[in-house]
């Protein structure tokens, strides 16, 4: 989120009545599957296990906040309505990673397919992460912004940030001794 000037009372709250229209709008129950002994759906603690695996590829390649955060909902969003095999779990989630990476990152930043794929160990190939990629689009109808987290925090922190840098820009300059 880049910030140009600082924010009324208003403008605050027409950000967070937003967000939150936005969270309601796509926001689905999430019922944690049950772990099967036929191995056919992801388990909430596979699922953990690709968001601690992302979050590890995340710090490798140094990327915004914004990108994991919006990859692990898009990979939560994918998920929830989905049956997803467990073999498939790290193509899925790294597509997710390289959707959340192209929505929120520069251009320059975004890791090419080949990085990603040779920094993640995550074994499939680019043309299967990418053929992963437009299915994830599919089911999600190509809708990839929802409110997260990481964008309430960036509202409700905002006005603090603002009135800490007016103090900051408002302090006399020390003069030099001569």
């Amino acid at each position: 989120m880049k910030f140009s000037e600082p924010w009324g009372g208003q403008r605050l709250s027409f950000l967070l009545e937003k967000a939150v229209s936005r969270e309601t709008k796509m926001w689905k129950v999430y019922v944690p599957k049950k772990p099967s002994s036929q191995d056919t759906d992801v388990s909430p603690a596979q699922r953990d296990e690709a968001v601690r695996w992302l979050t590890e590829i995340h710090s490798k390649l140094q990327l915004y906040p914004e990108t994991l955060v919006l990859a692990v909902s898009i990979l939560d969003r994918f998920l929830t309505p989905i049956k997803a095999r467990p073999k498939y779990l790290r193509c899925i989630a790294i597509a997710c990673f390289f959707l959340g990476a192209k929505t929120c990152e520069e251009d320059e930043c975004v890791p090419s397919l080949k990085e990603l794929v040779a920094s993640s160990s995550c074994g499939c190939s680019p043309s299967e992460i990418l053929r992963m990629e437009r299915i994830i689009l599919d089911k999600l109808n190509w809708d990839l912004h929802t409110a997260t987290a990481l964008d309430f925090l960036h509202i409700v922190c905002r006005p603090k940030i603002d009135k800490k840098s007016h103090r900051l820009a408002c302090r006399p300059k020390c003069e030099k001794k001569a």
